[in-house]
């Protein structure tokens, strides 16, 4: 099957072949900490908002709004020493839905599928996927309706970003963070909400955004840009100690 970010071995679900699976949880986020950006809903922007900078990646109408986890590739900046994600923060559906996901044919047919490679997988202790009949055990019914909402919201989402788009109101953007200890970055290369195209937007415009319930993710996607500067701050203080310059 395709790779996807965070997935190394996309197999399909199989109630023979896999029914003496378990998942062992585990507050251990390492399978996220190579990543710096994760694709999410509008629906999340109301929490995510509060702890990320909410920005857009792509092209067009194909654009895709995405909490930034960290200013380089290859770092998260939001897990902790033991692996585990900063206490007291959102952690968003596209982390929280692994090692499971839902793929899709041509037909639009969806197939549960999970990550082989994820470390938590055992056949002696953990969360039954299936009873020993070899039906839906409660947690994966459970699983499965999460999956099916996300996939939802992320149409829903796509609609959504298809509005901004006919409304021209994404446009290149670029963030110079500064801190206290001398050091400066330029976030770039991403796409977000033009103010002043927005501001002018006919009244009938802003009604239709209320109307289709985006209009209050569009402020909480402003709003969270002022989070570029904590993400900053994460970078400086995780950094490997190499990469620290010294004079």
């Amino acid at each position: 099957m395709t790779t996807l970010l965070l997935y190394k071995d996309i197999q399909a679900l199989n109630r023979e072949q896999h029914q003496a699976l378990k998942l062992q949880q585990s507050e251990n986020c390492d399978f996220a900490a190579s990543t710096h950006l994760v694709p999410v809903a509008g629906l999340e922007f109301f929490q995510a908002a509060r702890h990320y900078p909410l920005v857009f990646i792509g092209e067009g109408s194909q654009a895709t709004p995405i909490a930034l986890l960290g200013l380089k590739e290859g770092h998260n900046g939001y897990l902790d020493a033991e692996q585990r994600w900063q206490a007291n923060t959102y952690i968003p559906a596209f982390i929280r839905r692994y090692p499971f996901v839902l793929a899709q044919d041509e037909a639009s047919h969806f197939t549960v599928c999970f990550d082989a490679a994820f470390s938590g997988w055992s056949e002696e202790q953990g969360k039954d996927l299936f009873d020993a009949q070899g039906q839906n055990s409660d947690y994966l019914d459970e699983m499965i309706q999460f999956l099916q909402n996300f996939t939802a919201e992320m149409e829903r989402t796509r609609t959504f970003v298809e509005k901004l788009h006919a409304l021209d109101l994404l446009s290149p953007r670029a963030i110079k963070l500064s801190h206290t200890s001398g050091e400066s970055f330029v976030l770039s290369d991403f796409l977000a909400v033009d103010e002043e195209k927005f501001l002018a937007l006919a009244d009938e415009q802003v009604l239709d955004l209320h109307h289709s319930g985006f209009l209050g993710w569009i402020y909480a996607h402003l709003m969270s840009l002022g989070n570029a500067n904590q993400l900053f701050d994460n970078y400086l203080k995780r950094r490997e100690p190499a990469e620290v310059v010294t004079h």
